[in-house]
């Protein structure tokens, strides 16, 4: 078989897979396995490209207008990776996100250039049909989740939200907002089939179905997922595609009807989809029809409900209010980092320097944001300007090669009777179609990353679109070379097999990698069940598996100091002090590896508090972690809490009411903050002050807080 036909089988098993695959034993899982589906095909394809080269005895490479920019592009990424505040972190992208670090980016630069490189024009087509499948299959399992087929497997509401396979409704609705205009390419396709031979009308008949089949299952999902930049995102590109096809075909009559007739009867599909099913804005037909035997009252309730969707990711407070502090944030980073960035996706360690006030008084004040939830200024505050200069060169020229020039502003004369022209010139149009649908979907997920952030199907298509529209006008010829390894010369051989054994390595690494993930995930259900001793052998088997990784250091401390105080509590203190020893050294080891993780510190203060009941003096390490963390995030109300209640223990009570203080001028309904107050206050005899601490509690934050109620109720009868 053919290099080249092996490289194939590989894509099209990359096409297939990404949007597909999950694996419910990794500590994430969806993204993470994606990505480990990416790594290893990555290096499959990449040696089979090598071994190409090496077997022809020629550099394999073919020059393209993004070659440079993605040089740059990578260069940018990597020089940031040098300057970062956690260069791990920037390597192998963010514990839990995964997607975005160096490695990552780099894969998908090499699956660019190996998929111009290698694949023809009917490869092409294949590889397009492959990502219709999968979505087609994604797409039923998500419609399928909508009537609760999984419903009792997640902890989400998957029943008001899908997201399939995917993992989050945004994602997915951001993949099919991309993909669906490539079913309309195929819609459009059939219909220019119409002029083929009598003896394909039956096969066209059937096939003709096939394209609206995929289009209105995956909208009819993409309204499931009731995500709002999803939605906006396709409505862009639907756009975007019927605008240009018209505008070429609105002096060719025949060609004008057929396709308005096929617009008109795609947006049929898609108005009477919206009717029954309804969108973020508007309520379904169910919905409307039930409002109008409501009072007036509530019929305005019911449609509000209807509109009602999720801020950012969890709901709560309005997404556009805390996009608006996130992005604050994430330009208050970029004009401390300017040149470079903070790092490559070190945002959820960055952003809590300069994390707004603001942030405290909404609904999630206290999430962790390890994204800027909008890719530009995400690309701002990690890589600098340096680097979102790099990154929209990238989408400039990434748009123009899709638009394919001179495709894209020629008007093909398909009435030309020569059928070798005609033929040409059918090819030629059939062409710019499909650069209208990438040209499309590629707008989509422009219009996605905006309002949130790439993830790993994302990317892919992100890079792979312009590879499709440069394939697409290449040839279909046939390759004259075999690969027979028994053909090489000696160098060829040694070439060969070095190459493979590093391909090997990388292809281990990477299974190691995953591996020790999995480890880390039973090693923290165990953790969370109790048992202990299981917990710490596995959690120790991860990290001889990836030894520089801080969160399993930072999951090991934590059962280390969960044994010591078993350990305290059977009296049995020598084991006590010796597990509470290890949890401190393996906690200053996991700080030292991610010395700007605010997560770790938490845990080092939290474990410090808890290990004060062996030795009274880890109080004052826990004192000190908290102020270490303060300095990373200087506006977060919880560390000046968990800081003032440290300095009440070591019976500083004054230095413990300013933090107090300042932890209730940073938010105002924080509850916790108050009745904390309340109580100093009234221990102090300062009966007034804690009196009107418990009445704001009452009055403003939650009127039935038993616990403030009994207090106050205590100190109006010690008062009379």
């Amino acid at each position: 078989m053919k290099l080249k036909n092996i490289i194939n089988i590989l894509y099209q098993i990359l096409f297939f897979s990404v949007p597909l695959v999950l694996y419910p034993f990794t500590s994430e899982l969806f993204e993470f396995n994606k990505l480990i589906v990416v790594y290893i095909l990555t290096c499959l394809i990449a040696l089979l490209w090598a071994l190409r080269c090496i077997s022809e005895k020629r550099l394999i490479f073919k020059k393209t207008p993004l070659n440079v920019v993605i040089i740059v592009f990578l260069v940018s990424q990597l020089v940031s990776t040098l300057f970062s505040i956690d260069i791990r972190s920037s390597i192998f992208g963010y514990y839990d996100r995964f997607n975005g670090g160096l490695l990552s980016l780099t894969a998908y630069a090499v699956l660019y250039l190996g998929y111009v490189s290698n694949m023809s024009k009917r490869q092409t087509a294949l590889s397009l049909k492959t990502i219709l499948l999968s979505t087609t299959i994604s797409s039923v399992y998500g419609i399928s989740e909508h009537f609760g087929v999984d419903k009792n497997l997640w902890v989400q509401d998957v029943q008001n939200r899908v997201f399939s396979t995917f993992g989050q409704p945004n994602w997915l609705a951001a993949w099919l907002a991309a993909v669906i205009p490539v079913g309309l390419f195929f819609s459009l396709k059939t219909f220019e089939n119409k002029h083929e031979e009598e003896s394909g009308k039956q096969k066209f008949r059937f096939q003709k179905t096939i394209p609206y089949i995929f289009t209105s299952l995956a909208f009819l999902t993409l309204l499931f997922t009731k995500s709002r930049s999803g939605i906006l995102g396709f409505a862009f590109a639907d756009i975007i595609f019927w605008i240009l096809i018209l505008k070429h075909v609105f002096k060719d009559k025949p060609r004008r009807v057929t396709t308005l007739k096929l617009f008109i009867v795609n947006h049929l599909i898609f108005l009477f989809v919206t009717i029954f099913v309804g969108t973020p804005w508007t309520p379904n037909i169910s919905k409307l029809f039930r409002t109008n035997s409501l009072n007036n009252t509530e019929a305005e309730s019911a449609v509000n409900e209807a509109a009602v969707t999720p801020a950012l990711e969890t709901g709560g407070s309005s997404s556009a209010e805390i996009r608006r502090i996130v992005w604050q944030g994430a330009l208050d980073v970029w004009k401390n980092y300017p040149l470079f960035g903070s790092g490559v996706e070190t945002f959820a360690f960055s952003y809590y320097k300069y994390r707004p006030a603001s942030h405290n008084l909404v609904s999630e004040w206290d999430f962790l944001y390890n994204k800027a939830h909008n890719e530009y200024l995400n690309f701002m505050a990690t890589t600098g300007t340096v680097g979102i200069l790099a990154y929209l060169l990238l989408i400039v020229l990434s748009l123009a090669q899709i638009s394919g020039f001179k495709l894209i502003t020629s008007k093909p004369n398909l009435k030309n009777d020569n059928q070798q022209d005609k033929n040409e010139q059918h090819n030629a149009l059939e062409i710019r179609n499909l650069n209208y649908a990438l040209l499309a979907g590629y707008a989509s997920i422009l219009i996605t990353n905006f309002f949130g952030f790439s993830v790993v199907p994302i990317s892919l298509l992100f890079f792979i679109f312009p590879a499709f529209a440069l394939s697409e006008q290449g040839s279909d010829r046939v390759e004259e070379y075999r690969f027979d390894f028994r053909k090489f010369n000696s160098l060829q051989k040694l070439a060969g097999i070095i190459l493979a054994s590093f391909t090997l390595f990388l292809i281990y690494s990477v299974f190691r990698y995953w591996y020790a993930d999995i480890l880390y995930n039973r090693a923290h259900l165990f953790y969370k069940s109790g048992r202990l001793i299981d917990a710490v052998n596995t959690i120790g088997s991860a990290i001889k598996l990836s030894p520089h990784e801080a969160i399993y250091q930072n999951e090991l401390a934590s059962n280390f100091a969960e044994v010591a105080l078993v350990y305290n509590k059977q009296d049995s203190k020598d084991n006590a002090k010796k597990f509470a020893g290890n949890a401190k050294k393996i906690v200053l080891q996991a700080e030292s590896l991610s010395p700007s993780n605010l997560n770790i510190l938490r845990n080092h203060a939290r474990i410090a508090i808890n290990l004060s009941e062996i030795d009274p003096d880890q109080i004052l390490d826990a004192k000190n972690t908290l102020l270490k963390a303060l300095d990373l995030a200087p506006t977060d109300a919880k560390l000046y809490l968990n800081l003032s209640m440290v300095y009440y223990r070591i019976n500083d009570t004054d230095k413990a009411i300013e933090l107090l203080e300042k932890t209730i001028e940073l938010k105002t309904n924080y509850r916790d903050a108050r009745y904390a107050y309340a109580v100093i206050l009234s221990e102090k005899g300062e009966i007034e002050g804690a009196k009107a601490q418990l009445k704001y509690i009452l009055d403003t934050i939650d009127p039935n807080d038993e616990n403030a109620l009994k207090e106050l109720k205590n100190l109006d009868s010690t008062a009379n």
